[in-house]
């Protein structure tokens, strides 16, 4: 689900689940993977003037998942990192070129949470603040990390919105790419979620709506994260591993 909550005029996030990407709207579906399928599921959540935010959000997603789209098989960890990491600078520059054509984009960028499957493994990617989580056995622990002052310092009195990496909106860019670690259990949850969700709800929080809502879980999240004051746009995907199918829902 994706929603321009409670105060924004307008919703910068996107979301990706293949080659489908969406805002202001839901999705249900169950994919029947493969072994030496790929997949990628992503979030963006895109900033700058004029809706400029919502161009960054939507190039960044586009371009990521039409790259990844390409990915030759057998490929190794090692392969697929260098190849992240040079599509991510070519995006990024990508971005800062379109700001500089139009005065009304300059500066935009966007931040980038996704999940790639890729014969039978499952990696993470990220770039900004936008969250990874992974629920198992009715815990929650957060497998990305934000690239944002506020972790950078520890210090939890400064501002949770103050990052420090994005495509696009600086002059330099980084991407943690990595397996999402360990195996992968039948009745595991991935959630991805832009900071609309997480900084409303802490995790305990979270943890607490995936224990006690199995009927519609992204539902009560957006809700709750828009009772508590909705103060940004909320992306919220989630996937439902499957020994059989996985269903992902955002």
């Amino acid at each position: 689900m994706s929603d321009k909550g409670c105060v924004r005029e307008n919703n910068e996030d996107m979301a990706v689940i293949g080659d489908d990407i969406f805002r202001d709207n839901s999705r249900k579906i169950e994919i029947d993977l493969a072994k030496n399928q790929k997949l990628f599921i992503a979030i963006a959540d895109g900033m700058g003037g004029h809706n400029a935010g919502e161009v960054a959000s939507r190039m960044a997603l586009e371009k990521m998942a039409g790259k990844l789209a390409s990915l030759e098989e057998n490929l190794d960890e090692g392969q697929i990192t260098e190849k992240i990491k040079d599509w991510v600078k070519e995006i990024h520059q990508e971005i800062i070129n379109e700001g500089i054509k139009d005065i009304n984009k300059r500066g935009m960028g966007s931040t980038l949470i996704g999940v790639l499957f890729y014969e039978g493994k499952v990696y993470y990617l990220n770039i900004g603040d936008s969250r990874l989580y992974r629920y198992r056995r009715g815990n929650l622990i957060q497998i990305s990390k934000d690239h944002s002052l506020r972790e950078a310092t520890g210090d939890k009195n400064v501002a949770a919105n103050v990052i420090l990496n994005s495509l696009g909106g600086r002059e330099r860019i980084f991407v943690d790419f990595a397996p999402v670690g360990g195996k992968i259990l039948d009745g595991d949850l991935l959630l991805l979620c832009s900071d609309g969700l997480s900084d409303m709800l802490t995790d305990d929080e979270i943890e607490d709506i995936l224990n006690n809502e199995k009927e519609n879980p992204v539902s009560k999240l957006l809700d709750e994260a828009k009772n508590g004051g909705g103060k940004d746009n909320i992306t919220i995907v989630l996937i439902q591993i499957n020994e059989e199918i996985s269903q992902i829902e955002g």
